[in-house]
């Protein structure tokens, strides 16, 4: 039997409390939140597609909310996130199949995601538990 719901939602806090002490940046962005930002826990795989990524810490991270919105509901803008190709990498290394679902919405990017199964662990980096890609660069 899985969690319950308020034992995910108690397991969420405690990442967003962390991330707000050890990584107080957007995960889509990369910009240092200031006092006056709305500030969400976003997850890259939607919790509504997967209930066991929920309590992931590598599928969460702090958001602004116009961040999280344009993630979420725009494709043809998420592209221009600065994190954008660091978050699908993510989304690649925890579910393949929500991957393949969603980088449908992003055709003109199937080379650089064709890419991702050729990282080595050499050309990532950790900062906090978010991965930055240096092969991309």
């Amino acid at each position: 039997m899985g969690l319950l719901q308020s034992q995910i939602d108690r397991q969420i806090g405690k990442h967003k409390e962390w991330y707000s002490i050890h990584y107080p940046l957007c995960g889509f962005c990369g910009h240092l939140f200031k006092p006056k930002d709305i500030v969400d826990l976003a997850h890259f795989i939607r919790r509504s597609s997967s209930r066991e990524l929920q309590t992931v810490k590598l599928n969460c991270c702090l958001a602004h909310r116009d961040c999280h919105d344009i993630y979420d509901n725009s494709p043809d803008q998420a592209i221009y996130l600065p994190r954008f190709f660091e978050v699908m990498y993510i989304v690649w290394l925890l579910d393949r199949q929500y991957f393949s679902r969603v980088s449908g919405n992003y055709a003109d990017l199937q080379d650089v995601f064709a890419k991702f199964p050729d990282v080595e662990e050499g050309e990532i980096s950790h900062h906090g538990e978010l991965v930055q890609l240096h092969y991309l660069l």
